[in-house]
């Protein structure tokens, strides 16, 4: 079990779905279950400087061949005296033969950010995943598959130039390409790398992507605390209204482990 106890950092919103680390263990009969507890405050800078409260819960089990796992999120944002946003996930995924090279992950996801007019976001898809392992020091993971995407946006981040005289929310449904390639390895004893390139497009569209970058850092500080930094950063070349097409954040999360 961890806890993460999280430093003032700037966020976006988390529309690429996360990737988790391998296990090369022999496979087990007895159920393993793990997890994670986080909270923290956020300062967010987009049109207005706004500060957030956030907590999450992360729980995987593993029995035998089969490999679950659930994460969700919440973030308040304050923005005013008499104006709150909301932020959060959820988010559940399964993997077949987790241990093998080759195997299947299918994935369904739930999310929402109105502080940039995301009201509502659910995705599904399946994956075929490759996992390569070199001396248990450095891993590569190679992924693809399908996705099926369905949002609904509002105009709370656009430019006021910018918004239709008569807006309406803006509703998508898609099909779409989802493919990652991850890198991690550990730099030494004590520290650890991981970076993820994530490529998300539609069939018609495929050359105007969503494409987000995932670096994280880990350093051992003692036996039960783990010092974490990380970047994201989410480039979307077509977004359904007229937002920044690019945003980034970093943190600073001081983990504990028992």
């Amino acid at each position: 079990m961890l806890f993460c106890f999280n430093g003032i950092f700037q966020k976006t919103v988390a529309q690429i779905i996360n990737i988790d680390k391998v296990d090369t263990t022999a496979y087990g009969h007895k159920a393993i279950w793990d997890g994670a507890l986080s909270s923290g405050l956020e300062i967010d800078k987009q049109k207005l400087t706004l500060y957030d409260a956030t907590s999450g819960l992360d729980v995987s089990l593993q029995k035998y061949r089969e490999f679950f796992i659930f994460s969700a999120s919440d973030r308040f944002t304050y923005n005013g005296p008499q104006d709150f946003l909301n932020t959060g996930y959820l988010h559940l995924r399964w993997r077949h033969d987790y241990k093998e090279q080759l195997h299947a992950e299918s994935y369904v996801q739930y999310n929402w950010d109105t502080k940039i007019g995301l009201l509502s976001r659910f995705v599904t898809g399946i994956n075929m995943r490759y996992n390569f392992w070199h001396r248990r020091k450095w891993e590569m993971t190679f992924a693809t598959g399908l996705m099926y995407e369905n949002e609904t946006w509002d105009y709370a981040a656009v430019d006021s130039s910018k918004i239709p005289s008569n807006p309406i929310d803006v509703k998508t449904s898609l099909l779409k390409s989802n493919s990652y390639i991850k890198w991690e390895g550990k730099v030494s004893e004590n520290a650890n790398i991981a970076i993820a390139v994530f490529y998300q497009g539609s069939f018609d569209d495929f050359f105007n992507p969503r494409i987000a970058t995932n670096i994280s850092f880990d350093v051992d500080v003692s036996k039960h605390f783990t010092l974490s930094m990380k970047y994201a950063g989410v480039y979307n070349a077509a977004p359904v209204v007229p937002i920044f097409n690019f945003y980034y954040s970093l943190s600073n999360n001081l983990v504990y482990k028992f």
